[in-house]
């Protein structure tokens, strides 16, 4: 008997606590890069570039002067990622609308890239 009670207190402080976490914390992309017209530079291996991009919901596109490329973008509570020819480019939200992230091959750091809004 005396065991059921505890296993039942256990049980409703487990819930509570449960209950408690998920009201409590921030949604989960509290920080997702908003669509809207950005400029997007990025520096890769310390060659620079510069183009327009367009963001609608998780599709990032930039008009790159090799021409237009589509994007996947993954959306995280610092910003959002996304990946292209075993690249991953990391933008984190800065002040202002901006976003900025180093851009890695596998572990290893080759550059960096910011999307600006554009007014």
């Amino acid at each position: 008997m005396k065991s059921k009670i505890i296993t039942a207190v256990i049980a409703l402080f487990v819930a509570v606590a449960a209950l408690a976490g998920t009201t409590a914390t921030a949604p989960e992309a509290s920080a997702r890069v908003a669509s809207g017209t950005y400029t997007y530079t990025t520096v890769n291996f310390g060659v620079p570039s510069k183009s327009k991009a367009v963001i609608r919901g998780n599709a990032l596109t930039v008009y790159a002067p090799a021409g237009v490329q589509r994007y996947h973008l993954h959306q995280t509570k610092s910003g959002g990622y996304f990946d292209f020819a075993g690249q991953r480019y990391v933008l984190n939200k800065r002040p202002g609308g901006r976003f900025s992230g180093k851009t890695y091959y596998g572990p290893f750091v080759i550059g960096h890239s910011t999307l600006v809004p554009r007014r």
